[in-house]
């Protein structure tokens, strides 16, 4: 097993607002009435799981959740607005294989009683945090590929997806410094475009391509 972050690392803050800038009582009433429903267990069990990391307004949750019937999907955001329109999709759609955890991803993994659940992880356009002073906040980096390889089946895959081109640089030098433990997939030029997967086209890919700005799609395999 990969040797578990310091005491430090292990109070990660995961950066960002949790709540919207609009404050609607009747929203937080109607999230906490939902998500009683869907929230993770841990009684779900061992096999055929997926986590969505940042899953946002869910639309990576929803496509696994599409293509991917059999297996139960976990999104894990603190964001609460976009958790409470998966949530709306969820139940307006009748979906029962997405569950929610409202917090951060390393409250959410520390707590797991088991590891190596993950059949898969996906890690899509996660907070760039552009300013020079912000850097260290963002989310990617060998520690915390380290750390998630932990919760990943052998064979299990990493993907990732970014439009910023000094974060994708960043994660390419993490990805080096773990290369003895993820083998990189689709590595060469021609295979990392995000508009040759199919795969949604999320807020955030819409935005990077109207801002004209392209989406790398990376995907890592676990050793």
């Amino acid at each position: 097993k990969i040797k578990q972050m310091n005491n430090s690392q292990n109070k990660h803050k995961i950066f960002g607002r949790r709540r919207g800038r609009k404050k609607n009582k009747d929203i937080y009433a109607q999230f906490n009435s939902l998500i009683e429903k869907y929230q993770y267990k841990e009684s779900l069990g061992e096999s055929n799981k997926i986590l969505d990391i940042g899953s946002g307004y869910g639309e990576v949750s929803i496509y696994l959740s599409d293509t991917k019937p059999n297996h139960k999907i976990i999104a894990c955001d603190k964001y609460f607005d976009g958790h409470l329109n998966l949530l709306k999709q969820i139940n307006t759609n009748k979906i029962n294989n997405i569950f929610i955890y409202n917090g951060s991803v390393y409250d959410f993994l520390q707590n797991l009683k088991l590891n190596k659940l993950f059949e898969s992880i996906w890690i899509m356009f996660p907070d760039p945090w552009p300013k020079k002073k912000h850097l260290k906040r963002r989310l990617i980096n060998k520690n915390f590929l380290l750390f998630i390889s932990n919760y990943l089946k052998k064979d299990g895959r990493i993907y990732i997806a970014s439009d910023v081109q000094n974060y994708i640089l960043q994660i390419l030098s993490s990805i080096f410094d773990c290369k003895h433990i993820f083998h990189w997939e689709n590595q060469y030029n021609q295979y990392y475009d995000y508009k040759d997967y199919f795969i949604p086209e999320t807020k955030y890919f819409k935005k990077a391509i109207k801002s004209g700005r392209k989406p790398y799609f990376i995907i890592l395999k676990r050793i």
